[in-house]
C-alpha cells in the first residue's frame, strides 16, 4: 500500500473544492439570478391579474358576464308596471315605476337583465325555484318572508274595500274586514296576499283574474265588495281610460292597518342573490333620501292620468 502523506491531503483539499461545495455555489448563482428576474417580472403579472379580474375584462360595461331574470305581473299593476299603449293599443313593451328603479339600479354598474311578465303565482313560483332572479311589487306575509329574502321597502299602499253607495247607508261601517263577508260577496284577485288587510284565510272571498274587472264586477252585482290597494285601483282605472272611479262606488280604508310596504322578493336560490339585494337598497335608500322615489312615482301617475303612456324617458 502506497503511503500518501497528511500533508498533501490537506493541501489538495483547500485548493480544488469538493463536488457538494461545487454544485452548492452553482444553486446559489441559479437562485440569485431567479430573484432577479421576479424582480422584473413581479409588476408585469400583478398588472396581468388585475385586467383579467376587472369589469371591462369581464364585459361589465358592455357585455355582463350574466344576466338577471325579473318577473311582474302579467295583468298590470300600474302605475308600478305596466305595458305601453300606442293608440290605445297595448304593446309588449314594460314601462312604469318598478321597471325605470331596476334601469337605474342595474344599467349604471354594467348588469344585464330583462323583466318578464307572467302570472302572479308562476312570477312567484319561479323565484321560488330559483329560475327567476326576483319578484317585483310584492307584499309581505310570513310565508313570504321565509321563502324568500326581501329587499327594503321601495313604496308604500292603502288597503281597502270597496262598494256601491246605493247599496249601504252612508254611515256603514265596519270593525274588522273580515265583516264584509256577512253583508255579501267579497271579492279579490286571485294570489293575490291580503293579510296585511287583516284578510283571514278561512274568510270566504271570491277570486277573479284581473284588477280592472273589480268594478265591473260591482256593477254587475256579482260582488258586494271587493278589496284593492286603492292606488292600484286608480292607475288600473287610468290605464284603461275609464277614468276616476265609477260615481256609483265608494271605498273606505281597511280597519286597524296601516299603509302596506311593497318589496322585491329576492330568490334564495339565485347565484346572485346577495348582488342583487346589495345594489337595489342601496339604490332605493339614495332615491328615498333624494326624494327621488316620490317623484318617480309622481311621474308615473301623471303619465296614466294625461294619456302620456308613450314610452318617453322618465326623469
Amino acid at each position: 500500500m502506497k503511503f500518501v502523506p497528511k500533508e498533501w491531503v490537506e493541501e489538495q483539499t483547500i485548493k480544488e473544492p469538493s463536488a457538494a461545495k461545487k454544485a452548492f455555489a452553482t444553486l446559489k448563482k441559479s437562485s440569485l439570478r431567479l430573484k432577479s428576474m421576479m424582480r422584473i417580472l413581479y409588476p408585469l403579472i400583478v398588472l396581468v391579474c388585475v385586467i383579467l379580474l376587472s369589469p371591462v375584462a369581464h364585459g361589465a360595461d358592455e357585455h355582463s358576464p350574466f344576466k338577471l331574470r325579473f318577473c311582474v305581473e302579467e295583468t298590470e299593476y300600474p302605475p308600478f308596471n305596466y305595458f305601453i299603449r300606442q293608440d290605445g293599443i297595448k304593446t309588449s313593451t314594460l314601462s312604469g315605476y318598478d321597471i325605470d328603479l331596476l334601469e337605474q339600479t342595474f344599467k349604471p354598474i354594467g348588469i344585464d337583465y330583462e323583466v318578464l311578465a307572467l302570472p302572479w303565482l308562476r312570477c312567484l313560483k319561479d323565484v321560488h325555484n330559483g329560475s327567476i332572479d326576483a319578484a317585483m311589487s310584492a307584499s309581505l306575509n310570513r310565508q313570504r318572508a321565509t321563502d324568500y329574502t326581501p329587499s327594503v321597502a321601495y313604496y308604500y299602499l292603502t288597503p281597502s274595500y270597496f262598494y256601491l253607495k246605493a247599496e249601504l247607508e252612508p254611515q256603514f261601517h265596519i270593525k274588522d274586514i273580515n265583516q264584509l263577508a256577512d253583508f255579501g260577496t267579497v271579492c279579490g284577485i286571485k294570489g293575490f296576499n291580503y293579510d296585511n288587510f287583516g284578510w283571514h284565510h278561512d274568510t270566504p272571498i271570491s277570486e277573479i283574474n284581473s284588477l280592472h274587472h273589480l268594478p265591473e264586477m260591482l256593477l254587475k252585482h256579482r260582488c258586494k265588495f271587493f278589496i284593492a290597494r286603492k292606488e292600484i285601483l286608480a292607475g288600473t282605472l287610468a290605464l284603461a281610460q275609464a277614468g276616476e272611479l265609477p260615481k256609483t262606488l265608494t271605498s273606505q280604508p281597511s280597519p286597524n292597518t296601516q299603509q302596506e310596504p311593497f318589496y322585491m322578493l329576492i330568490s334564495k336560490r339565485s347565484a346572485h342573490k346577495d348582488l342583487i339585494a346589495r345594489e337595489f337598497n342601496r339604490q332605493v335608500k339614495a332615491m328615498r333620501d333624494n326624494h327621488q322615489l316620490e317623484a318617480l312615482y309622481q311621474y308615473h301617475i301623471q303619465k296614466l292620468t294625461h294619456g302620456g303612456d308613450k314610452g318617453s324617458d322618465s326623469p
